[in-house]
């Protein structure tokens, strides 16, 4: 029986909304307040019976997505690297990198399941699906003049990597290997250390 797309797709939305708010209005005051976010992903994850595979989280699903996408990862490694030994990096920021990249895993875990997914089952599975996530991805990222047009276009693109290969880890090496260019490759004071919301006016 066909599901009915109404609920996915408000959803997705209401995710997203969900989101916008905590970033805009909530954060600053009321940090805490994500634990209510997570009780609400929490919630959705068992309504709709998710297992580590259809989240992404399997080991196969990671191994199969690094073989299949290993020269286009090494070519990303390598230039971040280049990048960081011209910059003559810190060993110390080695260490933030990691954390960022278990963020942008987070990131990915959120965004493919809580809204591209939900899409995806109530639309199908398209370019035109993936643009409308993409576009819910990137309108997280508000007002950042760079990272907007950024998300938009690698939410779309990444949803169909997931849909190639539905590794969340992978992905969020993806994405943090390429946030790591674009932070590097442009000026600090257009991309303010990835500011969003009230915080990118405020930034210093």
């Amino acid at each position: 029986m066909q599901r009915n797309p109404i609920p996915l797709v408000a959803e997705a939305l209401g995710f997203t909304a969900a989101m916008a708010v905590y970033i805009w209005f909530v954060r600053a005051q009321w940090p805490w307040s994500l634990l209510v976010l997570a009780a609400l992903v929490l919630a959705s994850f068992t309504w709709h019976s998710e297992t580590l595979k259809s989240l992404g989280l399997t080991g196969g699903a990671f191994v199969d997505a690094m073989v299949a996408w290993r020269w286009w990862l090494a070519t990303g490694m390598a230039a971040v690297a280049i990048l960081g030994w011209m910059r003559a990096v810190p060993a110390h920021l080695v260490y933030r990198w990691l954390v960022y990249l278990s963020w942008c895993i987070l990131q990915q875990l959120l965004f493919q399941n809580m809204v591209y997914r939900r899409l995806r089952a109530a639309l199908g599975s398209s370019w035109t699906t993936s643009l409308c996530a993409g576009a819910l991805f990137a309108a997280t990222h508000l007002p950042n003049p760079i990272l907007v047009p950024a998300t938009l276009l690698w939410g779309t693109v990444s949803t169909r990597m997931f849909d190639s290969r539905s590794s969340i880890p992978a992905l969020g090496l993806w994405q943090a290997l390429l946030s790591t260019l674009l932070s590097t490759l442009t000026p600090i004071a257009l991309i303010r250390q990835f500011r969003v919301g009230p915080g990118y006016w405020t930034w210093m």
